[in-house]
């Protein structure tokens, strides 16, 4: 299939996802309306991986964004193949691929770095992944064109960010969790930070704490998207337990300091200090991919989700299976927060099936 086959896919609504999408989008519907005024939606795609893709997602979720009034989605990372041994340029043409499929709703689309997204490997066998394209590639082809954006807020690095959706009150807010300290190799051509196998979180913690999560006011909520999540025993980045601490401390209007160390990887060494007495708000849910497959789970009183990927890859972690050519083929959800009773309905358009939880206010 060439590139402007696939391009045409992007316009393109299979006729067997018709009712399918019918049906889901009157229960997004639906669950706005119990939200009411104050309650709003998000979309949430992750781990699309360009050459395992049936390439329909972007038709189907500018569909459902449209007809349902959504301003935004999260797309959580891992938008390459990230084939193991491969030049570098497929890297790179995956990552413009999968913005121009998107480019129509490229003005909703919030962003972030998944593990296999700098990742070839020129190399032979088993060194898969054993390269990385650099820092300001990716840059240029993922996150440059969101600069042109007014409603983002940046950090320094131009990779993470938040946006505010005023009129109900939401902060919708980006980490990007593969920030290493440089594109420096060893002497055979391998990253000495290699990116498909490093996870952390350490200098936009006190851009979280005292930029990203000082809301205008008591009242508004924040989702937080990443690539990995903690949602299970192994799966969540480094200091994930600082962000859980600078998170709890946002919603409960309380204090936090802590200080961490890693013998084996002192570039995550990471110091936060700060304090939500008397500010603050309320926190949802912590959102992402990478497992390719559903979880909620209530983490220390903070819920985290993922999301199954959007690729035709089969987790056996999965219960549900992707079948090309079906409307299994693709998977992405809707979130739509009813503040009211603290409750999120999610609505899965695809592969799964839709979900609920509830989350805690103080």
């Amino acid at each position: 299939m060439t590139d402007t086959e696939i391009y045409e896919l992007a316009t393109t609504i299979p006729e067997y996802w018709n009712e399918h999408l019918g049906e889901k989008i009157a229960k997004i519907k639906e669950n706005q309306i119990k939200a009411g005024k104050s309650g709003t939606s998000v979309g949430l795609i992750s781990d699309i991986h360009w050459a395992i893709n049936r390439h329909h997602s972007a038709a189907l979720l500018e569909k459902v964004l449209t007809d349902c009034a959504i301003p935004y989605y999260f797309d959580a990372g891992d938008i390459v193949s990230g084939a193991g041994i491969c030049p570098p340029e497929n890297i790179i043409n995956d990552l413009i691929r999968t913005e121009k499929l998107f480019r129509n709703i490229q003005h909703k689309r919030l962003v972030t770095q998944g593990n296999h997204d700098t990742c070839y490997s020129t190399f032979e066998a088993p060194k898969y992944y054993a390269q990385c394209i650099t820092a300001s590639e990716l840059y240029n082809y993922c996150y440059r064109v969101m600069a042109q954006y007014p409603d983002r807020v940046f950090g320094p690095t131009g990779t993470y960010y938040y946006v505010d959706e005023d009129v109900h009150k939401m902060r919708y807010i980006v980490l990007d969790t593969h920030i290493v300290p440089s594109d420096e190799n060893h002497e055979d051509g391998t990253p000495v930070y290699h990116k498909c196998n490093i996870s952390l979180m350490q200098e936009e913690l006190q851009w979280l704490a005292n930029v990203a999560l000082d809301v205008p006011a008591s009242d508004w909520s924040v989702i937080l998207c990443t690539h990995e999540v903690p949602a299970e025993t192994g799966l969540g980045p480094k200091n994930y337990d600082v962000a859980m601490g600078i998170i709890d401390a946002f919603r409960k209007h309380t204090k936090y300091e802590k200080t961490t160390h890693y013998e084996d990887a002192p570039h995550c060494d990471a110091h936060i200090s700060c304090d939500f007495t008397g500010r603050g708000g309320n926190f949802i849910v912590w959102v992402g991919g990478h497992a390719h497959h559903d979880l909620i789970k209530d983490f220390n009183g903070i819920q985290t989700m993922t999301v199954n990927c959007d690729c035709t890859h089969n987790s056996k972690l999965s219960a549900f299976e992707h079948v090309a050519g079906t409307t299994t083929e693709q998977a992405f959800d809707i979130l739509t927060v009813d503040k009211n009773n603290h409750k999120v309905y999610v609505t899965r358009i695809g592969c799964g099936e839709n979900r609920e939880f509830e989350y805690e206010v103080f």
